[in-house]
């Protein structure tokens, strides 16, 4: 019994010691990582929406998002003047939750998708982030549901998936039909009702 109580006591105090110096650790770095998530996020809105030069996060949208793949929006501003919204979805893709910001104009257009943190297959889901696919969003109007298809897009809704990453390249779909059924509701919100 002695022979236990020493290893088992160094054990604990080698134990307690380290997640003491892990959470001294944690206290000093957590404030950089939280500035630079939201730098990134900046980043991310603004090469979504070139346009806007300022973003003001957007409260209450919560109850109009029927998806519940949107996490943020933020109001894109040029000026004084509202130009558009920026949503940022979170959809479940083949390897976990995959990052995307998405961009809407006034005119009920794409701005532009961005891909940003994810867990997709190297050399395939992680595709869905390049411009090839992201493009293909850019200057789509936001009145229809976008649909995957594995052959070259015919139709305007259409979007041809990534080679062998079907399933990422349809959450990332998703969260860009998610994004746009609700920047037409905050739009149309906007412009009082009128569609």
């Amino acid at each position: 019994m002695r022979d236990m109580v020493k290893p088992t006591l160094s054990l604990f105090i080698i134990c307690f010691v380290v997640s003491l110096c892990l959470a001294f650790v944690n206290g000093i770095t957590k404030d950089t990582i939280a500035r630079r998530a939201e730098k990134d996020a900046e980043e991310q809105r603004k090469l979504v929406f070139s346009d806007a030069d300022s973003f003001k996060q957007v409260e209450g949208w919560e109850e109009k998002d029927e998806s519940g793949l949107i996490r943020n929006v933020y109001a894109a501003y040029r000026g004084n003047e509202l130009v558009g919204y920026v949503f940022t979805a979170a959809p479940t893709g083949f390897g976990g939750e995959i990052e995307v910001t998405v961009g809407i104009s006034n005119e009920k257009v794409i701005s532009g998708v961005r891909v940003g943190n994810n867990s997709e297959t190297p050399g395939l889901g992680t595709k869905t982030a390049g411009s090839d696919f992201t493009a293909q969003f850019t200057g789509k109007g936001i009145q229809s549901d976008f649909a995957i298809v594995k052959r070259p897009a015919s139709l305007d809704n259409e979007i041809q998936a990534v080679s062998g990453a079907t399933i990422s390249s349809t959450a990332v779909t998703k969260a860009v039909s998610a994004s746009a059924a609700l920047g037409g509701k905050l739009l149309q919100e906007q412009n009082g009702g009128d569609n």
